[in-house]
């Protein structure tokens, strides 16, 4: 249908969702059984730019919603040009056109006629003499206009190419106006459009008869396929594999003068960084390490700041062998003197690593370490990678601690830190937990924010899973033999008859794991048998809603965190969150965006650092709130947080996570899945992180084949990345240099 909007009731810039009142004229007549009962009707959908004024047209579908009634569900607007005086008039006396009024677009109107927006673009000149138009507001008026024209044939040039509203005003924040001329000289510019990648743009090229074997089509294959191994983990790729992984994406015959130059212009466009420094002898050039720059620029980084913490030389011990005694004293614990040699070893050392599994005691070394240092009058931080490990971290030690973003400074609307080389975090010791999530763009952002005397205190297990972004740090740093390691082996928790505990290790070493007999509920490790992943999910929800609570009391929706593999299948995280959503049996209003669906009493993680709402990725809450402008408030432990339009899309839902998701955090109760569906994921390190998420209580259900498949598969997939051997040449070099 084609209308005039009337008024912009709704508009939400981040997810362009939008609620107009839009006249379509008594000669529209609505489809049957649809009576709107008015020449104005309600349109809803994704708009990129609306203007009160504009005609449009909308392709779309009528839908009725529950509150508002009948309104149009558009996938499609395209903006018209007004028609008419009339329409122009109430075009140019829009929001759009600042300092234009009324009255003062009556008159340009009068004054140019029906042809005013073509010549507002083309003769600005003829707006001198309009009686009250400043020349200022003449010259604002004349671009505008532009813009708002070239705007329109811009977004008709990206519907025909298949890009919706949103993809489209992406497209034009990153390729700017001119986006037509730049994507019809080469379509491949598309690859950098956040949420279009290489395949969209390969598409489109065809679409505007670009050659298979073009090389501008070899270029952007060869940067994708280096962005596809970062998403793996890599930090960069090998030059022979890159080159056969692209080979088989593009399936298209390419020569080596063609990978040759392709290769050499995007390594002169400062696209790709080669290094063949770190080749052993034996190695040719085929094997040189290929980096996007922001990776070669991290990783390079990392190795220096922390060679220029160790260059320091020996630090000076922060706590005597009476010091420790005392403050044992004083905690009424006692030590075993690995403990003691673990915390003496970190308090005398610029740079030193804690690592170990459960129930070693990692938590009472840190907890010592950050008292001693304070106690020899050293300003000490504490730090984790995401806002529930800080808020474990925190309560572990008793002490604040925060993200290491907070800690950095990040700035939300430049992307950058406040510290960093040119100023140092203030601080005499910086203690880090939980490194295995440190990818190393946050690491190089963290090492190149200390300064010696600053001390570093880093705390991970390298049996969880490593970091969701690139890199390898904590293993990097374990196998480099530049760092000062204190390893804890010896159980020392207090329940070291504990069955997670027990466990635990058990998966590290590929053992069969211990099960208490039928009807023993003094234990804290079980498993539910059920075979396919259908009944696995049935069985798993009658576990956590009914079993668990009966047998041991905990209350579901609060104590048990379910915890999958994957987000897909039968039995993945997206079935498991429906199933337990509505076996909560809580009704009353939605909110409905895309596939999401809230209601009261969902339970919600934030996935996302915001730093205005005080709120964090992995902080997890309930809805108590759903208003009637599909606004929510969810209940977090520490405040109430309301979220509208576009902040929906930082939360999930959390009736069950991913074992990703979980890291850093800690649940009295564990229910894991098991499914051989879930098989490419079934790994002995993902099996080990869920399991070790628990404190109270651990929950296995489904089919013992799969639970054998995890713990017999100790293949982690190898992550590329050189900052060992970046480590040991800075060591080597410094020590020839002396």
């Amino acid at each position: 249908m084609t209308g005039t909007v009337e008024r912009i009731t709704y508009h939400d810039e981040r997810s362009l969702y939008t609620v107009l009142k839009v006249f379509v004229g008594n000669s529209y007549e609505p489809p049957k059984g649809m009576l709107f009962g008015s020449d104005r009707i309600t349109a809803v959908g994704r708009a990129v730019d609306p203007t009160e004024g504009g005609r449009v047209r909308l392709i779309g579908r009528w839908g009725k919603h529950a509150s508002h009634g009948a309104q149009f569900e558009f996938d499609h607007l395209e903006p018209l040009p007004p028609i008419g005086t009339k329409g122009l008039v109430r075009y140019l006396s829009s929001k759009a056109f600042e300092g234009i009024g009324e009255t003062l677009a009556k008159r340009i109107v009068e004054k140019l006629g029906d042809d005013t927006l073509e010549i507002i673009r083309d003769e600005p000149e003829q707006l001198t003499g309009i009686r009250g138009l400043r020349p200022d507001v003449a010259a604002s008026l004349s671009d505008s206009v532009k813009a708002q024209l070239a705007a329109h044939v811009t977004g008709a040039f990206l519907r025909d190419l298949g890009l919706g509203p949103v993809r489209a005003n992406a497209t034009v924040r990153r390729l700017g106006p001119d986006c037509e001329a730049l994507i019809r000289a080469n379509p491949y510019k598309l690859a950098e459009v956040p949420g279009l990648g290489f395949a969209t743009a390969d598409q489109i090229a065809s679409q505007l008869e670009f050659a298979k074997t073009d090389r501008r089509r070899l270029a952007a294959g060869l940067l994708h396929q280096l962005g596809q191994d970062s998403k793996e983990g890599h930090t960069f790729s090998r030059r022979s594999a890159w080159i056969a992984a692209t080979n088989e994406l593009l399936s298209a015959t390419f020569t080596d003068d063609d990978y040759k130059a392709a290769i050499e212009s995007l390594e002169s466009e400062d696209e790709i960084v080669i290094e063949d420094t770190l080749l052993e002898e034996d190695q040719g050039p085929d094997e040189a390490l290929v980096y996007l720059p922001w990776l070669a620029a991290s990783e390079r980084g990392l190795a220096h700041n922390i060679s220029r913490l160790l260059d320091v030389g020996e630090a000076a011990p922060l706590a005597e062998p009476q010091l420790l005694e005392a403050a044992e004293r004083e905690a009424e614990i006692e030590l075993h003197p690995a403990q003691r040699d673990a915390i003496g070893d970190l308090l005398a050392t610029p740079v030193g690593l804690l690592t170990g599994g459960p129930g070693v005691g990692k938590t009472t070394i840190v907890r010592f370490v950050a008292a001693l240092a304070e106690a020899s009058g050293l300003k000490v931080l504490l730090a984790s990678p995401t806002g529930r490990a800080a808020k474990r971290l925190s309560e572990a030690t008793g002490r604040p601690a925060s993200t290491i973003h907070r800690m950095l400074g990040y700035q939300a609307e430049g992307g950058g830190f406040d510290h960093g080389t040119d100023k140092p975090i203030d601080a005499g010791l910086v203690l880090v937990d939980e490194i295995s999530m440190l990818d190393v763009v946050l690491a190089h952002h963290l090492l190149k924010a200390i300064r010696p005397p600053t001390r570093l205190v880093l705390v991970g297990d390298p049996d969880q899973l490593p970091s969701v972004g690139p890199g390898n740090v904590l293993r990097d740093l374990l196998e480099s033999g530049r760092v000062t390691v204190c390893r804890l082996t010896q159980i020392f928790r207090q329940d070291a008859g504990s069955l997670i505990v027990t466990n635990a290790h058990r998966i590290l070493g590929g053992e069969e794991l211990t099960f208490p007999p039928a009807g023993d509920l003094e234990k804290d490790f079980y498993f539910f048998a059920a075979d396919g992943p259908a009944a696995t999910c049935d069985r798993l929800v009658d576990v956590v809603t009914r079993r668990i609570p009966q047998a041991f009391g905990y209350q579901w929706v609060e104590d048990v965190q379910v915890i999958a593999p994957m987000y897909r299948g039968d039995c993945g995280v997206d079935t498991l969150n429906d199933r337990l959503r509505e076996a909560q049996g809580v009704g009353g209003r939605e909110v409905v965006r895309g596939r999401e669906r809230w209601r009261i009493g969902d339970r919600v993680i934030h996935t996302r650092n915001d730093y205005d709402k005080k709120v964090f990725n992995g902080d997890m809450g309930h809805i108590i709130q759903v208003a009637q402008n599909a606004s929510l408030t969810v209940r977090f432990p520490d405040q109430d947080v309301v979220y509208e339009g576009a902040e929906l899309s930082d939360l999930r839902p959390a009736f069950a996570i991913t074992v990703h998701r979980s890291q850093g955090g800690e649940f009295p109760v564990v229910v894991l899945p098991l499914v051989t569906q879930h098989y490419m994921m079934l790994q002995r390190n993902l099996l080990y992180t869920a399991v070790t998420r628990a404190r109270k209580l651990v929950v296995l259900v489904g089919s013992r084949q799969a639970l054998q498949m995890a713990i017999d598969n100790d293949r982690q997939a190898q992550r590329e990345s050189a900052l060992d051997e970046r480590l040991q040449r800075l060591m080597a070099e410094a020590s020839d240099a002396g």
